[in-house]
């Protein structure tokens, strides 16, 4: 029996509904994996030491991609698919150039590991480049931050503060508890590193913080006053930043990530040391180092048109006394 229509559209991409009658017609019922297909694969990865030796906030992050994949491709054999297909699926995220690239990092690294494997022949993702603009993280100007504090939900506010007085990733933030503060201090055990961190609370954050309803043992609740799951907020965070009002911060390529590095920017530019400012972060100082650059750089433009202005009222001063 022929199918109607194409297993792909124009654009390359895996057809869901021709492929979702291919599965009926086959006799593959809907919780099924057929083997051989992309939800099989997943399936199978997510098992591997290579995926369970990642970094927790890795695979929580890699998960959320994986489950994109399989909306899209599910019942897709592995075997069939090209570069076209996945410079497609990359495409289809390219309002949002650093989500469709780290898309585009997972699957890669499923796809190498599928290839010794037999699922494919070779990984499809090599040679598909990564789009512009999703690298590196910005950090947030002070416009941008009392910009989303006037028009964001109270509860997202609150992330972005802790988020932003903390120093720390998305996922060691929705993980705090009221109990990790004891005498001015939040303890922290990060998730990606392992590091135990004592960090000093800003006395905004402290004044932020008491206004903040205690609804659970978490410090970050949803409307309904339940912790916050990785997705969740995730889900949360995004429906926040397309709204119109936010589209100036979207322009600005502000995202959640880019609030820890304007704790690093202020720091620095507060004029703490690279070794203060990895104290709170986390960070290693080299990677501190690196952000230190563009603020130096900024510093030292200043003083030198400081310095040529000066010059010039010299010369100007000079000028009139002949």
């Amino acid at each position: 029996m022929k199918l109607p229509g194409s297993p792909y559209d124009d654009a390359g991409t895996p057809a869901a509904e021709w492929w979702d009658e291919y599965r009926r017609l086959g006799g593959v019922s809907d919780g099924e994996k057929p083997p051989g297909t992309f939800a099989a694969l997943i399936t199978e990865y997510k098992k591997s030491p290579e995926y369970q030796n990642l970094a927790g906030s890795t695979r929580d992050d890699w998960a959320r991609y994986f489950a994109r994949v399989e909306e899209k491709w599910g019942g897709l054999r592995v075997a069939s698919v090209e570069p076209r297909h996945v410079l497609a699926l990359r495409d289809t995220f390219a309002a949002t150039p650093a989500s469709a690239n780290q898309l585009l990092g997972a699957l890669s690294s499923m796809m190498s590991w599928s290839v010794p494997r037999g699922w494919i022949r070779f990984n499809p993702c090599l040679g598909v480049k990564k789009l512009k603009g999703g690298a590196p993280y910005k950090p947030w100007s002070w416009e941008a931050i009392c910009l989303f504090k006037k028009k964001a939900r109270t509860e997202l506010w609150y992330a972005a503060v802790l988020a932003l007085y903390s120093g720390q990733r998305q996922g060691d933030v929705l993980k705090m508890r009221w109990t990790d503060i004891r005498d001015g201090l939040i303890a922290v055990e990060q998730t990606k590193t392992g590091k135990k961190l004592w960090i000093p609370m800003h006395r905004e954050l402290k004044s932020i913080l008491a206004d903040v309803p205690k609804r659970s043992e978490f410090i970050l609740t949803s409307s309904r006053g339940e912790a916050w799951t990785s997705d969740g907020f995730g889900t949360a965070w995004q429906r926040q930043m397309t709204e119109e009002a936010l589209e100036p911060l979207r322009q600005q390529g502000c995202v959640f990530h880019g609030l820890r590095k304007s704790a690093v920017v202020m720091l620095l530019e507060a004029g703490c040391t690279d070794a203060e400012v990895s104290a709170i972060t986390g960070q290693t100082r080299e990677m501190v180092v690196h952000y230190a650059r563009a603020v130096n750089q900024r510093k030292l433009a200043a003083a030198a048109i400081l310095k040529w202005e000066a010059l010039h009222e010299t010369h100007a001063s000079a000028r009139a006394a002949e």
